[in-house]
């Protein structure tokens, strides 16, 4: 079958692969801090890897023989190896200080029990393969590492198994930082993401929440997620706060004066046209009305 760029584009949007702009590469990068050696389990054609600096030994897996060529030739001190990285895993042996990832999103798999899913209290359901990433990357994971992940949101909030091995990620206290970051980030989608930040020697068993777009984060106690059912949704913790609009009640009050003054005389002025044209009286009218004024003195 020939292919053209927009045939494999579609292609891999269908298997839930897309392409990771530069401005998010380099936020990953960031939130693994500084290291001498970065893994990539799901490298495509290096493009979280390239923002590492030349001197920075990089390891990857792609699926994808053509991508990991691409790879190869494009980024400096790397090592790579072609290959489904949940069926046949490179590096086992290796524990990595730092791991950056952008798995393909929520694609079908075969559950497979292997030593990287054993302490999980059951596999990522077959219909749904981030989990699986995940908890090979934090196997993979150095003691004191740092791995940064990019997700689709539903892996925060997504009950049945998904909500079980979601809790024991939190109890297993290697969720850091939690952000949700606004779609236009990649080139095939304008999907919205999130960033799992993973350490294994965190110091508190707090998990930061961060609203990118509105440049708010905040620290939640395990507790509070806990009494949560463990969603970890940054928007269940980060409220948009509704500005308390001050009303001026006097204003208000002058306001509502002037229209019934103004809807009076509109009244006497129709009623003194109607009696002139009539013939009638209107003084009988006049005098009710300054009655009716007068008792409220």
């Amino acid at each position: 079958m020939e292919y053209n760029i927009k045939s494999i584009r579609e292609d891999f949007k269908a298997k839930g692969v897309f392409y990771t702009d530069t401005a998010l590469a380099e936020r990953l990068k960031a939130l693994v801090g500084s290291c001498h050696e970065v893994y990539d389990p799901t490298c495509g054609s290096g493009n979280l890897l390239a923002v590492f600096d030349d001197d920075v030994k990089k390891y990857g897996q792609e699926l994808n023989p053509e991508q990991l060529q691409v790879c190869r030739e494009r980024l400096k001190n790397f090592e790579g190896v072609s290959g489904d990285t949940l069926v046949s895993p490179a590096f086992m042996e290796h524990r990595f200080e730092a791991i950056v990832a952008n798995p393909p999103f929520s694609v079908k798999w075969n559950p497979q029990p292997d030593e990287r899913f054993m302490g999980a209290p059951c596999l990522p359901p077959p219909s749904k393969a981030d989990y699986a990433f995940l908890l090979h990357i934090l196997y993979l994971l150095a003691d004191n590492g740092r791995a940064a992940v990019l997700n689709f949101p539903g892996v925060l909030y997504r009950g049945q198994r998904e909500g079980s091995i979601r809790r024991w990620f939190v109890e297993k206290n290697v969720i850091e930082r939690v952000e949700c970051v606004p779609g236009g980030h990649f080139v095939d989608t304008s999907i919205a993401t999130c960033i799992i930040v993973l350490n294994k020697a965190k110091s508190t068993t707090d998990i930061v929440m961060c609203d990118v777009e509105k440049g708010k984060e905040r620290t939640v106690s395990i507790d509070e997620i806990r009494s949560n059912d463990y969603n970890l949704s940054v928007n269940s913790y980060i409220v948009e706060e509704t500005p308390v609009k001050v009303v001026d009640l006097w204003e208000l009050e002058c306001k509502a004066r002037a229209a019934a003054v103004k809807r009076i005389k509109a009244e006497i002025e129709f009623s003194i046209m109607v009696s002139r044209f009539e013939g009638w009286d209107v003084s009988p009218f006049l005098d009710e009305l300054k009655d009716v004024i007068d008792s409220f003195r």
